[in-house]
């Protein structure tokens, strides 16, 4: 406790800290990096993405649905003249697919019976009032409610730890000063106590003085040691706010 801290033990205690002091660029990295190590916070990304998955998914299938519901009459129109207006004069001949697509590009009786077909469909298909589309909606907005639940969740999560961060990195910075100034203390009290040695082993001096004063020396030693604790204790701590590791 008598020496000063060298770089290398220095290094050994801040660990895989990206830096340790309190100045507003390193408070800004613990930060950061607590935030991106936090397992709560990485397990919150995680069913957000997931719930945004889910949503995506929904609105494939919204557009899958859209366009069956819209192709689907269509298809069954031209392919077997389902839902075509009007009936053929008895004695002609049922028109077949190609005659119904033909139809489609030679007169307007083949338009209006394929628009009177996927009329509906499609009105239902821009209004999204088709049941499954209906459904999905719901499901959506649903998810979505969850997700913003989450979100909000993380950023309240997130700002905690920063401000835990920030408190931790504050308390070290006064257990480090506090630290220099009792070993110090205790420096000067050596210092102090190897020339009073001296003096009594010359006769000078009682042995209650200097049992008093050897006292004196012990007592600085130990709150320097006590600063010291309290100093590595508030390193432990920032490592496991940072790193997630004591």
């Amino acid at each position: 406790m008598q020496r000063g801290i060298n770089a290398d033990i220095w290094e050994d205690m801040k660990g895989d800290l990206p830096c340790l002091n309190a100045s507003e660029s390193c408070i800004i990295q613990l930060q950061n990096k607590a935030v991106n190590e936090n397992p709560l916070l990485t397990d919150l990304d995680r069913k957000i993405e997931e719930i945004n998955d889910r949503i995506e998914d929904a609105r494939r299938d919204n557009k899958r649905s859209v366009n069956l519901s819209v192709l689907t009459p269509g298809v069954r129109y031209i392919f077997e003249g389902a839902g075509a207006r009007g009936e053929q004069p008895q004695g002609q001949r049922q028109p077949g697919a190609i005659d119904r697509i033909l139809g489609l590009f030679t007169g307007l009786t083949g338009i209006n019976n394929l628009l009177g077909v996927i009329g509906v469909p499609v009105f239902q298909a821009l209004t999204g009032s088709t049941p499954g589309v209906q459904q999905n909606n719901i499901a959506i907005a649903d998810l979505q409610t969850k997700v913003a639940a989450l979100v909000s969740d993380r950023a309240q999560l997130a700002n905690r730890v920063k401000e835990r961060v920030a408190e931790e990195v504050f308390e070290f910075d006064v257990a480090a000063r506090e630290f220099q100034l009792s070993q110090e203390i205790a420096r000067r009290e050596s210092d102090r106590f190897q020339l009073l040695d001296v003096e009594y082993r010359l006769g000078q001096g009682s042995t209650q003085s200097y049992l008093g004063n050897l006292t004196a020396l012990d007592a600085k030693k130990a709150a320097t040691f006590r600063s010291w604790t309290a100093m590595r204790r508030r390193i432990n701590q920032i490592k496991l706010l940072v790193l997630g590791e004591d």
